[in-house]
């Protein structure tokens, strides 16, 4: 580094700016650390392949991470020579039935080979998913698959679009974060997993036997029953959060859960369209929940007197207390009747909206 120093003028003052005559020059630590603040400071993965038009695929030179072997040769080594690089990745599976061409799955075993023995960062995108007359995973998104598979011991992140027909045993000691379809929980090897996103709905039966994550945390659904959310409640005991974006009308009464759970906070959906048969989900989800360590119940929706009357109705047949309501809505405070938040206050002991606390006639929500 002491040699380095020669090329940066000297007695500068605070305000005038440093210039480097070429970025060869920079020395290697630090052109490493430059290349891992940009791939860091994107807010997805680098993309390896890119779909054009007549789904032809190719290589997404445009990625920073090519891009940075394309400058000069000293840039290609380092950056080759860099893993942090290279262990962030998304890949777009075409659905295509001609043939790949041979050196794009060649490619991304070498990209894969370049970033060493870290954790990786995976995200998977199936184009597939869109054509309804794809009714299997096509042979040359499988050559692509396999390839992740075979990296599954040093999968850490991984965000996955329902993927067509591919629901293999994954035994990822590593992973902690999962974003999946409900069809990839078959087999699961993942001991260290604490966050789970479902992005499908997801119904029972389903067997808890085979997945080994039982220090799940956090878990966010995209659509379920009352009878699911109790089973997941049941089946994760030292679950944290959960988070369910839409309530499914199973009209099933889940059995009251008696064991000790852990739950902290759940946000529910309250939409303004509420149906009967999604008011009678909630009640039957709330009369069959134990939740002792439950501290705050997020209400995704506006406090209007429908969702109020479910509410109340929910608390009504609950076995546990419910410290604090949160309200989520885009509706400013001042649009919202404050009597209809007004009827929860003896009930919880606060009252929010979005996140924030407020009086009603001097009494704090």
């Amino acid at each position: 580094m002491s040699s380095s120093r020669s090329s940066f003028p000297v007695n500068l003052k605070p305000t005038e700016p440093v210039y480097i005559d070429h970025p060869s020059r920079l020395p290697v630590e630090l052109l490493q650390q430059v290349f891992l603040l940009v791939i860091d400071d994107m807010p997805g993965c680098p993309c390896i392949f890119s779909l054009r038009r007549f789904n032809i695929v190719s290589l997404d030179v445009a990625n920073p991470s090519l891009v940075f072997t394309r400058v000069c040769r000293l840039w290609r080594i380092v950056a080759h020579s860099t893993p942090g690089v290279w262990s962030r990745i998304q890949v777009a599976l075409p659905g295509k039935v001609t043939p790949l061409k041979p050196f794009l799955p060649y490619f991304l075993q070498c990209w894969l080979a370049r970033s060493g023995r870290l954790l990786l960062t995976i995200c998977i995108v199936d184009e597939s998913q869109y054509r309804k007359h794809f009714w299997k995973e096509p042979v040359e998104n499988s050559r692509l698959l396999d390839i992740l598979l075979s990296e599954s011991q040093r999968w850490e992140t991984v965000f996955m679009s329902p993927v067509l027909g591919w629901n293999p045993d994954f035994n990822t000691p590593r992973l902690t974060t999962w974003e999946c379809n409900q069809s990839n929980l078959r087999r699961i090897n993942a001991p260290k997993l604490s966050r789970l996103h479902i992005n499908s709905r997801f119904d029972l039966p389903i067997s808890m036997g085979h997945i080994s994550c039982k220090d799940l945390r956090h878990i966010h659904l995209l659509a379920t029953s009352a009878l699911a959310i109790c089973h997941i409640i049941a089946s994760f005991p030292h679950l944290e959060t959960i988070v369910v974006d839409r309530i499914s009308a199973f009209l099933v009464v889940p059995d009251f859960i008696r064991g000790l759970v852990m739950l902290e906070s759940m946000i529910l959906p309250l939409p303004s369209f509420l149906p009967e048969d999604t008011q009678q989900e909630l009640i039957n989800l709330f009369g069959g929940l134990h939740l002792p360590m439950l501290r705050k119940l997020t209400i995704v929706g506006e406090p209007e007197q429908l969702q109020v009357d479910c509410l109340l109705e929910m608390l009504a047949v609950a076995s546990f207390q419910v410290p604090v309501v949160d309200f989520q809505t885009d509706t400013p405070l001042s649009n919202v009747y404050m009597n209809n938040i007004a009827l929860l206050l003896p009930i919880v002991k606060e009252v929010t909206f979005c996140g924030n606390s407020f009086q009603i006639n001097g009494v704090s929500g």
